[in-house]
Formats: C-alpha cells, structure tokens, sequence
C-alpha cells in the first residue's frame, strides 16, 4: 500500500510563551481554547473576554475621524435647506450597503436624497463622470459619496466647476500617482507618508475627505470598510440631531453584512460591527433581508462568516457583476415584502447565471495555463478575448488555489484589457505592479488582491517584468502552505472546547477559522467515498473517536486500506491493518436528521511516519 502524500507543506507554529492552565481557570474555559488565543496574540482575561464577546460599548465615537464634522454640518444644512443630496456607492456588497445605510438614514431625517450607483463594464469602479452628469440633471447640490471617491480628482474638480460640493467617504489608500487607481475592494497597503494625491490638487478636493487611511488621520483604527465609514458618518449625523439611538442599532445589519463580505481584517472594530452584524441579520426587519436568506437555503440557519461570505455576498454581488447593482440596492430598501420575494429570487438567478460564466472562464483560463506551462512560472498572467471581466477577480482565485502562483486573468476588449489578479501569502500584489507599472495604464489594490488595466501589446512585456520580480523571492513562498494554529490532541476535542472555537466567529482575514494538526490518528472501519468525490471517514485516538469529511480527496480510499466497492466504500475482504493518519483540519458542529456531531474539515492528511 503505496500511503497517502500531503498536499501541501505544514508551517507547525511555536509554543506559547506563557502555559494556559491558570487563564483556563479564570476564565471557565477549555485549556486547548485558551492555549489557541495565547497563540494569537490575546495575552490576558481581559483581552480574551474583549474578543470572544465583542461589546458596542467598545466601538470608538466617530470624532477623531479626519473631516468628520464638516462633513456633518454639510449634511445638517443640506437637510435644513431642502437641497437634493445623492449619495453615490459602488457595485460591491460593501458599496451597495453602504448606500443604502446612507438613503435609509437620511430618507428618515426627512432629506430629499437619491442614489446612483455605477456600472461596473460601462463605468467601472470610482466616482465618474457619468455619475456626475446623472447628479447634475437631477439638480443635487451635494454628492456624498460611500467605498469610492478618495483618489477620483478629475471628477472631484468637475464637481466642483458644477457647483456642487462632494464629501467622499472612503476606505480605500489614496493614490500617490495618477496611474495608480485603486480598483479593487478591501485595500491594506500602507499610504506612503505626506503624498496624499489629494492634498496635492487643490482644486480636487472634496469639501470633506472622511477616510481613515488619510495620512493625517488620528482615527485610531485604519481598516474600516467603506460601510463601516457611512455608518460613522451616520452616527456622527444622527449624534448631532439628538436622535434617538435606536436609529443608529437599526443600521447594524447593513454594516455587519457589507463589512464581512467586503474582506477586510476581522479585528478591533470590525470584528465587533460583524459580530453584532450577525445578530442584528438574523432579526433584522428589512423585507429583502428575510426574503434573501430564505433563496440561499439559510433561513433557519446559524449565521456565520462562512454563510454571510459565500451564500449571501455572491447573491447581491452578482447585481453588479452581470447586471447592475441598483437592483441589489432596491431589495435592501424596499419595504414591500412580494417585491423583496421577486428581487431575491432576481438576484438568485444572476447568481447562477455568475456561477455559470465563472465556470466557463475558469476551464479556458485553467487550459491556458496549463498548455502553456505557465504553472512552472512564478506568476501567472493569462488573457483573452471576451470574458466578462465581473468574474475574472473570483476566477484569479480559484487559479491561486489551484496552482499556488499570483494569478493575473485579463479580459480584453480590442486593444485594451482589464486585469483582476489575487497573490499567495508573501507575495504583495500591489507591490509587484507597482514594480511593473511601466508596462500599465493603471492600477491598484493591496497585497492579496488588485486591479489593472493594459494594453495588448504591453501584455508580453508584463508578463516578463512580472515573472522577473518574482525571481527576487525564496521558492517557499510559491509552494502550497498550511499555516497551523496548534498540535491539538483529538481527546480534548469535545463539545466545550467546539462551543468556545464558535465564539471566535466571524471567521475571516487576520481571523482565520483555526487550523489544528493531530498525529498519529487510527483510521475507523471502512472510509467511504459521498458525493462526486469526497472522502468520508472516522479517526481515533485513544477512547475518542470523531467523523471527518476531506473535500475532492476520494481517490485516497485505495491508500487507506485496500480496493474500492462499486458502493465507493473500502472492500472489507481486503482492508488490511489499521491504518494511522497525520492530519491537518478545522473543527465545527454538523446536524444530519436531526443528530449534531462534531466533524472535522480535513485540510490535508498524510500517512503517519
């Protein structure tokens, strides 16, 4: 029996400094959960209590926010005014629940407001000129603008010659140059200190600038998303109304949605505004809120980071990605509970309809790289003629999964493409194409993910720039890793330890679900193959014994004792010897008919040494 390979390489973390036991005690906590949260940084009680229960009290007063009450007073006096505000969003989930936390809001304090938001092929991302235009014909004599605007100058300095003032709310870097147009959601990449492209064109710029990431920001928390900036602005409005503070909770549904599917760092505040989001979803009274969690199956459902990101986000961004996002922004306004059954179900089917040229892409992306060797490479950059380039950031994903390489996918149009591209773990995308940035139009993004745009005869040249600055990095950063939290022995996996692993939801970026390692683990009976091509099976150590599930990996059942049966189960006649597993994995609860049992997600598993 030839043994089963792991996938990938195992990065093992260091003990904690510190020994567990005493804070378990103090805190009433499995000692293996508090060991993890040592491990992550979390060093006392207080800390751990701050994390694990999240508290409202702790979200930080909008006011150190760099332009925040000018912003303010311009709101109030619109309002007082009866002057025609449009808020102008983007065609994400954050951009879409941003705008509509915004109308809501300002519909409610009795202001004459509208909305617009761009098309993605037709505008792409950013505050454009069209948008200005539709702003000027609808006579609104103030734009606020919600994840876009911070490093639009051009039309910035048009709306400005229109006589219309803009205050742009934000949560993207500012650019430092004009080719540098941040076209993806969810930026991280440091600002360079004092090079605000903004500050540097006067007649750009906004009457406020609202974003954390300013250079001259005193906000102490960088990493809002752009929903989580209007909802500060919000607060600041309503705060200085006197308005009750149950209009401010009301909000929370839209924040914690858009911030978790928006990618940004669950930590400090975020992870506050997605935990309580989570809750707020749940109950929240908004028709096309209730209507979208019954088409994606979740309706009774425990809500997680896991459901909100790959079951609800897909839904209201397939709006802007094969359609347009207004009809997204219509289901979370509407108050009409048939019109909100209608647009869901809408929105169910661009989903599919998503899914489909996703797939489509993919397989012609994938035969690409594959005919062309480009898997040997460091970077991957592949191109063509006609794909929707709505799906092509999802489509670099899955080809970063696949094949552990930066993916650039380019759809081109003429003599002209846009480029969405995602990165591995120690490879910072912006970076690169900063480095590269002769050879494009424009640009933008952060270390995992970004945007461009190129024309088709700087394509080769970039392919080789890119490939050469690769060069300049050690081989381990393009091999398949697993970064695991902890050895953990399965016998102290019980139902207290996966109650306090819950607690850590929502799971996300810089709160990763847990990764545990267990060594040496017996393979139970007979391991069964479920579905297309997955592995069913159950491992025990010492009286323990849990069920675990591994993802494509069905074609192991051969290294795990003996020839299949036309059931896709192991032949009993032949099994041989148990058989002992390494394995990599996360944990969490599985109802079937009724019956919950812990599982676990097997990442990676090996034949034991």
């Amino acid at each position: 029996m030839p043994g089963v390979k792991s996938t990938h390489r195992w990065r093992l973390p260091e003990p904690p400094e510190r020994a567990a036991s005493a804070l378990s005690r103090e805190l009433e906590l499995p000692e293996l959960a508090v060991d993890l949260l040592l491990r992550r940084g979390y060093s006392n009680a207080e800390d751990i209590r701050a994390f694990l229960d999240p508290s409202p009290a702790r979200l930080r007063k909008p006011d150190t926010l760099p332009d925040i009450v000018p912003a303010t007073e311009r709101i109030i006096a619109a309002i007082n005014h009866h002057e025609r505000i449009l808020v102008y969003g983007d065609y994400d989930v954050d951009g879409v629940t941003g705008t509509v936390l915004l109308v809501s809001t300002l519909s409610r304090l009795g202001a004459d407001v509208i909305y617009y938001l761009p098309h993605r092929e037709a505008e792409g991302y950013g505050f454009s000129m069209k948008g200005l235009e539709f702003a000027v014909a609808q006579g609104a004599r103030l734009i606020v603008t919600n994840d876009c605007g911070s490093s639009d100058h051009e039309t910035l300095a048009a709306a400005r010659e229109a006589g219309i003032d803009v205050i742009v709310t934000d949560h993207h870097e500012i650019a430092t140059d004009r080719r540098q147009k941040p076209e993806v959601r969810s930026q991280k990449s440091e600002a360079s200190a004092d090079q605000s492209a903004i500050c540097n064109l006067q007649p750009a710029m906004p009457l406020a600038l609202v974003n954390p990431k300013r250079t001259d920001s005193k906000y102490p928390f960088r990493e809002l998303a752009g929903v989580g900036v209007a909802f500060k602005l919000a607060w600041s409005v309503l705060s200085a109304l006197d308005r009750p503070r149950e209009e401010l909770i009301a909000l929370l549904d839209l924040v914690g949605l858009g911030t978790i599917a928006d990618v940004v760092p669950l930590t400090d505040e975020n992870r506050i505004l997605a935990r309580i989001g989570l809750t707020a979803i749940r109950r929240s009274p908004r028709p096309g809120l209730r209507a979208l969690l019954k088409v994606a199956g979740i309706a009774d459902k425990p809500l997680t980071g896991y459901s909100i990101g790959l079951m609800l986000a897909p839904r209201i961004n397939a709006a802007g990605r094969v359609g347009h996002a207004e009809l997204a922004a219509r289901l979370l306004l509407t108050q009409d509970e048939s019109e909100a059954a209608t647009l869901a179900a809408e929105l169910d089917g661009m989903n599919r309809s998503r899914q489909s040229l996703e797939e489509k892409i993919l397989t012609q992306a994938t035969r690409l790289v594959e005919v062309g060797g480009l898997a040997e490479r460091r970077t991957i950059v592949v191109a063509a003629e006609g794909w929707h380039e709505g799906v092509i950031g999802i489509v670099a994903a899955k080809l970063v999964d696949r094949f552990s390489r930066p993916c650039i996918v380019v759809a081109m149009k003429g003599d002209n493409g846009k480029g969405s591209g995602r990165s591995v773990s120690g490879f910072n995308l912006h970076t690169a194409l900063a480095a590269c940035s002769g050879h494009l139009l424009a640009f933008g993004g952060h270390k995992y993910a970004a945007g461009l745009s190129i024309t088709r005869e700087n394509l080769p040249g970039f392919r080789s720039a890119l490939a050469e600055y690769a060069d300049g990095f050690p081989e381990e950063v393009f091999e398949p890793t697993l970064h695991i939290d902890m050895v953990a022995p399965i016998e102290q996996i019980d139902d207290a330890f996966v109650t306090a692993i819950e607690k850590f939801e929502p799971f996300g970026p810089e709160n990763a679900a847990p990764l545990f390692a267990s060594l040496g683990l017996e393979v139970v009976g007979y391991p069964r193959k479920v579905g297309n091509n997955h592995l069913k099976l159950e491992v025990r150590a010492g009286k323990r014994k849990l069920e675990a599930i591994a993802w494509g990996r069905s074609s192991e059942i051969i290294n795990l004792g003996g020839p299949v049966s036309a059931s896709g189960s192991i032949s009993a006649s032949t099994s041989t010897s148990p058989v002992t597993l390494d394995a990599c994995y996360t944990v969490s609860r599985r109802t079937w008919n009724g019956r919950t049992s812990t599982q676990l997600t097997l990442r990676d598993f090996r034949t034991s040494e």
